[in-house]
């Protein structure tokens, strides 16, 4: 037997590795079947044409590490392991037992860490030579890759055998234990779904706020996966084909991070491990610091969701005012905050007798910071719905409402600041809108703002018509200048049409002219076709309407915005035409930017730029431009050809009340 003070101790290694030898194996086998035997699938299909021109066998290597998870394998390999090596810490037959060894917790302690790290690290070490023998043999040279993946794994799964140690020690059961290893791993980002959950329901203008959830460095299960992973940077031309690729290996600095954090947890671990009670098998909470940790912060974030979801439940089922929801869910809150606490404390005391004088003013005074963290969200304390980022913070904002804009331009990003400033001084009557104007159509817009540091600040406001005689002067002061501001015609040009609107030309047109059938009681399409054209002759003609379609914008026709509910508004049905008409446009030297990408981050950088976009208008009889140019041009010849959305609906028997289905 060895010294009883050793750190580690080699018979109790074995029989640690003897114990959890299988689950290497099998981890062995799992990462072998997806990383080089799938990698030798994928090259035996190289000369194939599967693959493209200009691919090489180092591409198709680098793809293949790509997409392999890191911290996903950690975080599952970790807690089995730990849990199998440490398995008689939760019952006390084998607690007892082997804490009557001859040898001591520190050596107990290391010698099962040093195993189960052994166990979670090798097969990954072992696959990455592997794969780099597959790679030589096949000439596929991104070795670098390789091991950067490989040291990525050992890195996340040391952090998350640290974390699951700290696991194991809090708890004396191993079922609450591993739940525990889940909490820890997703902390961070419960809590912000807490209170983004909290604020999406109460705050004015958050209801967009879990859009805006982001991975940080406090849920590395997540974080590692998007930001320490092989990045492939491939260029093609117009034909698909590669033209160039670069690879780059990021986030070593966290992984640096990440490793002093695991030994700390480790540390910790030992610690809380050279002083458990023996007796505190079995226990829910078996370090007595966690125990008010735990109840509190369990009491609060659940009860401030389900106060806020109760106050959200009520709103829906009647309006209320802002400050009448808030009041819902404070009290709400609260009561339920105290229901948790004493269950709380029943699960870690195993006994219903929990309702002592003690007890009951530790309630009073978790109750009381509650209060005082609702109060703080109740009235901005922190500034959350008056955020309005630093001009030189943004990269660009955008505003989304009937149609989307995005301005990277210093003075139009000044111009939207001053316009959401502007909003916002208005908020105590603004939040309470939809109570306040409930007869009046409404709608919602929302305001982006993409930081230069990658973040992302939205805000999405209910608002209401602005063109109704029934809304304040005090609403209209606030919302008309945005309404103006979107209703610009040259913005209208440049954001909805796009940057090319002057610089180019429509390859292709539609519209569509409907034929009413007695018979059948219905509309039939039908599109004018001018084949018999040459090319330049179509594109002279679409031209000649596309010019009338930009007067049309001019005079305020197409593509503006009220703030009204475009899609149920009687009135509105009335003169937008059912025909549908769209066009293509296209540029010889200005490639396509496109705002609505831009905006919901659809676009990829490394893809070949685009000269054309497609144009979806809706016209209405007020067209008076465009329609007459179609007519001119051969589109349609009768003007009961035109039909509108309403007489379209009526014909089609919907229901014309306010509930009525618009196509």
């Amino acid at each position: 037997m060895q010294s009883k003070t050793s750190f580690f101790n080699l018979a109790l290694f074995k029989k640690n590795i003897s114990r959890t030898w299988i689950v290497g194996l099998l981890y062995f086998i799992i990462l072998l079947i997806l990383i080089p035997i799938m990698l030798i699938m994928d090259l035996a299909s190289f000369d194939q044409d599967i693959y493209g021109k200009g691919y090489t066998k180092t591409l198709v290597l680098l793809n293949h590490i790509a997409y392999i998870p890191t911290s996903m394998w950690g975080i599952t390999i970790a807690i089995i392991v730990t849990a199998i090596t440490f398995w008689y810490l939760f019952f006390k037959r084998d607690n007892y037992m082997m804490h009557s060894f001859p040898v001591s917790r520190k050596s107990l302690y290391f010698t099962g860490v040093i195993s189960s790290i052994t166990v979670t690290i090798v097969p990954v070490i072992l696959i990455a030579c592997i794969t780099s023998i597959v790679a030589a043999v096949e000439k596929a040279y991104a070795f670098d890759a390789i091991w950067f993946w490989a040291l990525t794994v050992c890195v996340s799964t040391l952090l998350f055998i640290g974390i699951a140690m700290f696991s194991l020690m809090a708890s004396g059961q191993i079922v609450t234990s591993i739940v525990f290893y889940l909490i820890f791993n997703y902390l961070f980002l419960m809590m912000e779904f807490a209170f983004k959950i909290a604020a999406g329901i109460l705050m004015f203008g958050m209801s967009d706020a879990m859009s805006t959830i982001a991975y940080t460095p406090f849920t590395p299960v997540c974080f590692i996966g998007e930001n320490c992973l092989v990045n492939v940077l491939e260029s093609y031309d117009s034909m698909g084909n590669v033209k160039s690729f670069t690879y780059t290996l990021p986030g070593m600095k966290y992984l640096i991070i990440y490793a002093i954090v695991a030994v700390i947890f480790i540390t910790i671990s030992y610690i809380l491990y050279t002083h458990k009670k023996l007796e505190t098998v079995q226990d829910f909470i078996a370090v007595p610091f966690l125990k008010p940790v735990f109840t509190i912060g369990m009491s609060f974030f659940i009860s401030m969701v389900a106060g806020a979801l109760v106050a959200g439940m009520i709103d829906a089922l009647k309006l209320q005012y802002y400050n009448t929801r808030y009041a819902i869910a404070i009290v709400s809150t609260l009561i339920i905050g105290c229901i948790i606490f004493y269950a709380t404390q029943m699960l870690i005391e195993k006994t219903f007798r929990v309702f002592s004088s003690k007890k009951f003013g530790f309630l009073i005074g978790y109750s009381l910071a509650t209060f005082a963290v609702l109060l703080c969200m109740r009235f901005d304390v922190f500034k959350v719905e008056d955020k309005v980022p630093a001009a030189d913070d943004i990269a660009w904002v955008g505003i989304s409402s009937d149609y989307t804009m995005v301005f990277s331009k210093p003075e139009d990003i000044n111009s939207v600041r001053e316009l959401h400033s502007n909003f916002l001084a208005d908020k105590k009557e603004l939040r309470d809108v939809n109570r306040l104007f409930d007869d009046v159509d409404g709608s919602i817009f929302t305001i982006k703002y993409k930081l230069k540091n990658g973040k992302l600040v939205s805000r999405t406001y209910s608002v209401v018509d602005t063109n109704s005689d029934k809304v304040s002067a005090t609403y209209l002061a606030a919302c008309e200048p945005i309404v103006d501001y979107l209703n610009n015609p040259t913005r209208i040009k440049e954001h909805v049409i796009g940057n090319i609107w002057d610089d180019c030309n429509v390859t292709s047109l539609q519209f569509s002219q409907y034929i009413y059938s007695e018979k059948d009681n219905d509309y039939f399409a039908n599109f004018a076709n001018f084949d018999d054209l040459k090319e330049t002759e179509q594109i002279e003609k679409y031209n000649r309407i596309y010019a009338a379609f930009l007067k049309d914008i001019d005079d305020g026709n197409i593509f503006t915005t009220t703030f009204g509910d475009t899609y149920n508004n009687k009135e509105l049905q009335k003169i937008q035409l059912f025909n549908d008409f769209s066009f293509t446009i296209e540029s010889d030297n200005t490639p396509y930017f496109s705002d609505e990408q831009a905006y919901w981050d659809w676009q990829n950088e490394n893809e070949e730029p685009s000269y054309q976009q497609d144009i979806y208008a809706q016209l209405t009889t007020e067209c008076k431009h465009t329609l007459k140019a179609l007519k001119d041009e051969g589109f349609y010849t009768e003007d009961s050809e035109l039909v509108t959305n309403y007489e379209y609906n009526k014909v089609m028997g919907y229901d014309e009340s306010e509930d009525a289905i618009y196509e």
